[in-house]
């Protein structure tokens, strides 16, 4: 058989029908504005009014569809409802878009929470339970008002809203929540236990006999409480002493101590291991910071001490552990007769009690010997001499708001500072952390101005304030001479405000060392007390003259 008919006996096969075509659309409400659409993330279609709307390129039948918003209009958000499917056959109709005003979130950062807080934004109630970011369900349209209030404030706790009303412009993020414990104390209130003593009554240094892990002598500066324990500076023992907790009796006995190999040495100590009469402690919850007095630098200890023997890591004041000079220089690197020191937000505070000024590290030294980025109370980091505004080597008449002599006390907040300036029987205040050498302070509190310097006992009066203990919303100050504890219950901003609180006096006109109506050491007396501590529902104040360490008890 021929090609040819081969051909002619097969039949053609028919070509295959183009496959069926449908449109997608539906219908878009609400649109104020100009809105884009895309199908499949390739077709584009833009609106400017509600109503009907299809894509103008068909798909091909059981192909798959998904329409989705390109561009949003101005100040509107639009979403689109069956906007995914299959082509089945016939056009698609029933996509949905909606478009109504855009909304924007309200919220912000808490600080300090102890507790659950719950906030209100209208009518919703937000529980926050943890520090860090909290955002309300409720959005609110732009231009819209807003304002955040406290519902239920944590228990023990005050808080205060910043930023917390304006209008709408976007979403609304800055809005800062600081929350403090609030000490409720009363006047000449009693404390509730003694450490260093076995009762109120007692008070012999070393219990009238050898150190030991429940004794103090001559306890000075202000203790600190960190990660459940509480560090006490033993000055008379060459020693800090550490508690797992605060006591809850009387007489409780030390768990570890720092700068002896035990609890019954108490000699004088050099080197990494020791120390001469330690003053002030502090910590930012993960350090520890001591006022080695004698061996004139601080020791900081990078992870806090949980046991006997354990070793700072970096020393400042010095160049090294082994490096001892008993008359230091006037200079950025060095201390001198130190009293406090804080460390916390970043930055480390000394009290160079010595020199006559207090010196402030930006960042926390991790070097031995790292020199001040700042100092107050001197114009320059080489002037030393007692209020000596001039800088001339010479004391003034007078003192100024620049000036100190014998710096005691430091504590900050990050943004506010304030010092304790011995021998001029007055507390300085700075409102916002200085950035300049010799900046002047803002606020005086024992004086009625800046240029006087005279003691006294009042309520608005101070003889010899040493240490320092705020929560950013109180302050007290340990008033040695008067042997008083003072309270503020507002952050002063006067210049002489009067206190609100007193402890180890009846009134705010007394300086006995004693009980009055005992004449003798009790848990309501103080006798040159210096320094204090606050660590939640406790003031945990070093009551130097009797011996021993009073734990007061918020109410």
């Amino acid at each position: 058989m021929s090609l040819a008919t081969l051909l002619a006996a097969c039949p053609g096969k028919d070509p295959e029908p183009a496959p069926k075509q449908y449109r997608v659309g539906g219908t878009l409400n609400g649109l104020s504005g100009s809105l884009t659409l895309q199908l499949n993330g390739q077709q584009s279609l833009t609106r400017t009014a509600d109503g009907p709307f299809s894509f103008e390129t068909p798909l091909d039948d059981q192909s798959n569809y998904a329409v989705t918003v390109a561009t949003q209009p101005p100040e509107q958000q639009c979403t689109v409802e069956n906007g995914t499917g299959k082509v089945s056959g016939a056009d698609v109709s029933s996509v949905q878009v909606r478009c109504a005003g855009s909304t924007y979130s309200v919220g912000g950062t808490v600080q300090g929470l102890g507790g659950p807080l719950e906030l209100k934004l209208g009518d919703e109630v937000l529980r926050v339970t943890q520090e860090g970011r909290f955002t309300f369900t409720t959005k609110l349209a732009k231009g819209g008002a807003y304002a955040v209030s406290v519902a239920t404030l944590p228990q023990g706790q005050r808080c205060s809203v910043s930023n917390g009303s304006g209008t709408v412009a976007g979403n609304v993020e800055d809005i800062s929540i600081r929350c403090t414990y609030w000490y409720a104390l009363d006047n000449f209130q009693a404390a509730r236990v003694v450490i260093g003593q076995d009762d109120f009554t007692s008070d012999a240094p070393n219990r009238e006999g050898d150190p030991g892990a429940n004794t103090l002598n001559g306890p000075w500066g202000n203790p600190t409480f960190a990660n459940g324990r509480l560090y006490i500076p033993d000055q008379g023992n060459n020693r800090v002493l550490g508690f797992n907790g605060v006591p809850a009796a009387n007489g409780a006995q030390a768990g570890f101590v720092l700068g002896q190999p035990n609890f019954t040495s108490d000699a004088t100590g050099v080197g990494q291991s020791g120390v001469g009469h330690p003053e002030g402690l502090s910590s930012d919850g993960s350090r520890l910071a001591v006022a080695d007095l004698d061996n004139n630098r601080v020791l900081l200890y990078s992870v806090l001490p949980a046991s006997t023997g354990a070793m700072p890591t970096t020393v400042i004041g010095r160049v090294s552990f082994a490096d001892v000079e008993p008359n230091p220089p006037c200079d950025p690197r060095s201390l001198r007769g130190l009293e406090d020191v804080f460390i916390g937000h970043g930055k480390l505070v000394v009290a160079d009690s010595g020199h006559n000024r207090v010196l402030i590290w930006n960042t926390i030294p991790t070097t031995n010997g790292a020199p001040a980025d700042l100092v107050l109370g001197q114009g320059s980091f080489t002037t030393c001499t007692e209020n000596d505004a001039d800088g001339d080597g010479t004391r003034d008449a007078t003192p100024s708001a620049s000036t100190m002599w014998l710096p005691t006390g430091v504590w900050t907040d990050g943004t506010r500072l304030v010092v304790a300036d011995y021998v001029n029987n007055r507390v300085l205040l700075w409102n916002s952390f200085p950035t300049r050498n010799g900046q002047p302070a803002d606020v005086v509190l024992g004086q009625q101005d800046f240029t006087s310097r005279e003691s006294a006992t009042s309520a608005s009066r101070m003889s010899s304030p040493y240490f320092i203990a705020a929560t950013g919303l109180q302050l007290f100050v340990a008033d040695n001479q008067n042997n008083r504890v003072l309270g503020w219950n507002q952050f002063p901003t006067t210049n002489g405000a009067p206190a609100d609180l007193v402890l180890g006096q009846a009134d705010f006109d007394s300086a006995n060392p004693q009980d009055p109506a005992t004449r003798a050491t009790s848990a309501r007396s103080l006798r040159s007390p210096s320094g204090l501590h606050l660590a939640w529902p406790h003031v945990v104040v070093s009551d130097y003259g009797a011996n021993r360490v009073l734990v007061f008890e918020s109410r």
